[in-house]
């Protein structure tokens, strides 16, 4: 047999699903205290349900049960002294602790009731079909989290999504055909100038591209940032050496040929 134990309870927290347990709070407590050693939950809450009905998590029933404590907790001190004094008595004798309650007062009675419920001696059970209410809400609560979580999963992290879409190397712009990213380099060995000063036309080999762009930026005496420019206006345009050094000339004036 299942036993239900909810253990100590220090502190009523507010819960989301109490409301289901209105028509229950509302009647006479007397009804819906048991003792836990009596108890037998997953029994209690499948009882007459037809073979075809699947049954619910013993887990989702247990904290539907701790919604109802923690609902008569919240509700009952205004409730327990409107109970007759033979009714107190009833309840608090189906605890499994021993009271003196011939010694005690009404009030001392709803008071150690009370604390019976809190500590999980005595339980507080509600109407079957607000029970069944309680444990589908909290079913449909797991269960969208759980799809939003895996939702969340399967989305890229968006720190991740520029290393996806571009790689781990640099962003160099695609289908440029035979340009090349330039990278300046002013210490230029002598000589490449005059291999390449007569050329007319953008040489095929790369190299000879790159040694012809760089012998018009010494040419010019570019720096850096006027050598980038001039690149980026004369790639793709099939210039030679002497095209290219007028259009330098054209946008930063007169240099040693």
């Amino acid at each position: 047999m299942t036993s239900l134990s909810l253990g100590s309870f220090h502190e009523v927290r507010e819960r989301r699903h109490g409301h289901f347990f209105s028509i229950s709070l509302y009647r006479s407590f007397n009804l819906y205290i048991e003792s836990n050693w009596l108890f037998d939950v997953d029994r209690w809450f499948h009882f007459a349900l037809p073979e075809s009905v699947p049954r619910e998590s013993h887990d989702d029933i247990v904290q539907g049960m701790e919604e109802a404590r923690e609902a008569w907790l919240r509700y009952s001190p205004s409730m327990l002294l409107s109970h007759q004094s033979y009714e107190l008595r009833d309840m608090l004798g189906r605890s499994h602790n021993r009271f003196h309650m011939y010694r005690m007062k009404d009030d001392e009675v709803a008071k150690a009731l009370y604390n019976e419920v809190k500590g999980g001696s005595l339980i507080f059970v509600p109407e079957r079909d607000e029970m069944r209410k309680c444990v589908q809400a909290i079913r449909e609560q797991r269960e969208k989290a759980s799809q939003s979580d895996s939702a969340r999963a399967q989305q890229p992290d968006r720190a991740d999504m520029p290393r996806s879409l571009y790689g781990n190397g640099p962003r160099v712009p695609q289908n440029l055909g035979n340009a090349q990213p330039f990278d300046y380099q002013p210490d230029m060995p002598d000589g490449d100038g005059v291999q390449v000063a007569g050329s007319e036309g953008t040489p095929r080999n790369n190299q000879a591209q790159n040694r012809q762009f760089k012998a018009v930026v010494r040419a010019l005496g570019l720096n850096k940032d006027q050598a980038q420019r001039l690149h980026r206006e004369t790639s793709r345009q099939g210039f030679g050496y002497h095209e290219m050094l007028e259009r330098g000339r054209e946008m930063f004036g007169d240099g040693d040929d």
